[in-house]
């Protein structure tokens, strides 16, 4: 009785154990492919370019449109140089008798005839000397001083103008340190219109300060009691011992290429961005996210 017991027991055991390993070779081999499960994406998708798409083309659009403005721009800035540097080598000629005229005429070149008030100099500042190199570091702060304005009363008109005579240091601004480039008597002179500066945001008072920070034309005329009128004298006006003359500046600042290169530079990046994000195709992230997974298994 005992031994059929444990043989049913073992036969039991045996089918059992061999379905197991049937339904596990099943698994490992199959009778059958894996079922594909249909993706539910394209692979491939490109983003539609309607709604926000469209109106962001404005931005490049907008620069492309302000670089190209500020080629024509450049190109009247580099034809008005050029109108001021034939000014100011056109020969001279006599100072018109209406003064108004001369406000239409900055940077031409004029001639006079008259004499010097030196009581009355007035004062620019501070100055470097335009005639001097452009040098770096204390060398050029010792060149730093003034112009000297000076009332000019006209031989041919009861008339009295303000002629810058040029530059002199800081230490010499004192006439009596310069007495000997103090001339005396009636003189002929060359020299180039200028009208008034802007006000210097800064602003100053000359009467405390000694000197003006700009050209204040109107203003300089009312003190010394001349007419409203400057001119810079040449270098040739230049004397031993006085100012030296020709310091006349042409500022014009002719910034427009950096501003076609930013423009144009903008154009082609937001517009670069527009075709990437809006026109181009891209990869889906079901993609990108395999080609990571098997990436890092390398």
């Amino acid at each position: 009785m005992a031994t059929t017991k444990r043989s049913l027991f073992l036969l039991c055991r045996s089918i059992i154990g061999r379905q197991s390993t049937e339904r596990q070779l099943s698994k490992v081999v199959g009778n059958k492919p894996p079922r594909q499960v249909p993706r539910e994406k394209p692979a491939i998708r490109k983003r539609s370019p309607g709604g926000g798409g469209y109106p962001l083309l404005l931005i490049p659009l907008t620069t492309f449109g302000l670089g190209t403005w500020q080629i024509q721009r450049r190109t009247w800035k580099l034809n008005l140089i050029q109108e001021l540097e034939d000014k100011m080598l056109a020969e001279p000629i006599p100072l018109p008798s209406n003064l108004d005229d001369l406000n239409t005429m900055e940077y031409r070149r004029v001639k006079v005839k008259g004499t010097f008030d030196h009581n009355k100099e007035l004062f620019i500042g501070p100055r470097t000397n335009v005639n001097e190199p452009e040098t770096m570091g204390s060398q050029r702060a010792t060149t730093v001083g003034v112009n000297v304005v000076t009332p000019f009363k006209l031989s041919d008109r009861n008339e009295t103008i303000l002629v810058n005579r040029g530059h002199v240091p800081f230490t010499a601004r004192p006439q009596q340190l310069r007495m000997e480039g103090q001339v005396e008597g009636e003189v002929e002179l060359v020299g180039v219109v200028r009208l008034s500066d802007k006000r210097n945001m800064f602003g100053n008072d000359p009467m405390k300060d000694g000197y003006w920070l700009t050209r204040d034309i109107d203003e300089m005329a009312d003190i010394a009691e001349t007419s409203p009128v400057f001119i810079d004298a040449d270098i040739k006006s230049t004397v031993k011992g006085g100012p030296e003359g020709g310091q006349t500046r042409v500022q014009l600042r002719n910034e427009h290429m950096t501003y076609i290169v930013t423009w144009y530079a903008l154009t082609a990046l937001t517009l670069w961005i527009w075709v990437r994000n809006y026109h181009s195709v891209r990869p889906h992230a079901s993609v990108m996210n395999f080609i990571k997974r098997e990436h890092r298994k390398l």
